[in-house]
């Protein structure tokens, strides 16, 4: 074909199409081509594009997008057909643009391990080729939005992930659960054992796994069975042994894929965590545990609102960032684990804060003079200034005292394994968390 008839063909490939010119040099011609379904979009005008028998590749440019881009070669020009998502490049941010990447990167695995029976690359990108994929991509998310809404820089972070699953997993025949029956099941199991147990304050703490890998056919069901967390972690670590379950979480990569285990129970659960001591003072409404360094400490206080009396937890304090926070029920099933005796409940704590009686003034004095914040003469003054404190004060200040002096009674032994299990637990670490893999 000439020149002329191929940008004849092209012109009517794209009548109808929302598009524009972003650019006409002597070289390159750039034209934005906009559609609701981007990948569905490029399908349409590459099938015509063949129809006609014009001559195109589609390939990444990076400097423009990460999804392909088709170039139109001519004898001095070529045409660049950018795709675009019209009404701007993704499904937004939070919670929307979450589901929408850990159920993009279900559907990605599936085209990798069930499709291509490759590693992936951007050309892949093709809703052709997840429509293929779909079946074995078990999601609650739209296939639309899925394959258009995610961002360009997410795009690259599913191809990644997919091709890393792809290089470390052994074996096929995988499905990718996110937000299905299945993993209902899972979720279910783990609720119904915390209910009792009370070891974990949120599922995410048990295990942070935003896609299961299982095996097509592979019924998860007798998870439910399980009475235990030892029972249900030794099932699941089981199942993830014989490649028939795996549980796997997600963060966005933008440098090369890694992927780790997590909690297995071949792991030497080490960390560096330990009692080293605790502070408060008589005005601050929190206290801290020293697990490691002057900087690495676990806060522990209030974190609900002005006067609010909930929301009280510790908050691992690293040397260069937070590192998680556990909540009042699983440090009572953490200090009961050592056999130390439970701190009282939030709701226990509220009550005594809001009677504010001379004798629950006295008790947190006591604890002061007992840790050595105050003198042993001081508790009677130190009770009548904690009186005209508020509310909140006195609810986080009992329960942080409570904490102080468990640790500082109990033997240096026990309070080191429980600072460790406490940090373990803030971490997704912990003994009694189920095991996972992690993509990164």
């Amino acid at each position: 074909m000439t020149d002329g008839e191929v940008l004849l063909a092209i012109n009517q490939t794209l009548q109808g199409v929302e598009k524009k010119v972003t650019k006409a040099g002597p070289k390159v011609v750039e034209i934005r081509v906009m559609g609701k379904d981007r990948a569905g979009l490029q399908d349409t005008i590459t099938k015509i594009l063949v129809k006609n028998r014009v001559s195109y590749i589609n390939e990444i440019d990076k400097s423009k997008s990460s999804f392909p881009v088709t170039k139109i070669p001519l004898k001095d020009t070529t045409i660049k057909l950018i795709y675009k998502r019209a009404g701007g490049g993704g499904s937004g941010a939070g919670a929307a643009l979450t589901k929408t990447a850990e159920s993009a990167q279900a559907l990605y695995a599936a085209l990798v391990f069930n499709v291509l029976k490759r590693p992936m690359t951007n050309k892949d990108v093709t809703k052709s080729n997840f429509e293929k994929a779909l079946s074995t991509a078990i999601t609650d998310e739209k296939f639309d939005t899925m394959v258009n809404g995610l961002p360009d820089d997410w795009v690259e972070s599913s191809i990644k992930g997919a091709n890393q699953m792809y290089s470390k997993l052994k074996g096929g025949g995988y499905e990718f659960h996110c937000g299905s029956k299945k993993v209902d099941i899972i979720e279910t199991s783990f609720k119904n054992i915390n209910k009792t147990e009370g070891a974990f304050g949120n599922l995410n703490k048990w295990s942070p796994a935003d896609i299961y890998i299982i095996k097509k056919g592979f019924d998860v069901s007798p998870l439910l069975e399980e009475k235990t967390l030892k029972g249900l972690n030794e099932r699941m670590w089981d199942y993830l042994q014989k490649n028939q379950m795996i549980g796997m979480s997600l963060k966005k990569i933008s440098g090369s894929a890694r992927m780790s285990n997590k909690n297995f129970p071949t792991d030497k659960k080490m960390s560096k965590a330990e009692y080293n001591g605790g502070t408060t003072n008589l005005n601050a409404m929190d206290g801290y545990v020293q697990w490691g360094s002057i900087q690495e400490r676990i806060q522990f206080r209030s974190f609900g609102g002005d006067t609010s009396l909930t929301g009280w937890q510790g908050e691992i304090k690293g040397s260069s960032a937070n590192q998680g926070k556990i909540s009042l029920g699983p440090l009572n099933f953490i200090l009961k684990t050592h056999g130390l005796k439970e701190i009282p409940e939030s709701s226990v704590s509220a009550r005594l804060a809001s009677e504010n009686s001379e004798t629950h003034a006295k008790d947190i004095a006591n604890m002061m003079k007992e840790f050595g914040v105050i003198r042993a003469g001081d508790v009677e003054k130190t009770a009548s200034e904690i009186q005209t404190k508020t509310d909140k004060y006195r609810y986080s200040k009992y329960l942080v005292m409570k904490i102080l002096t468990t640790l500082q009674k109990s033997n240096k032994k026990t309070a080191d394994q429980v600072v460790q299990d406490i940090y373990l637990y803030a971490s997704s670490q912990a003994s009694y968390s189920a095991p996972y893999m992690k993509l990164e």
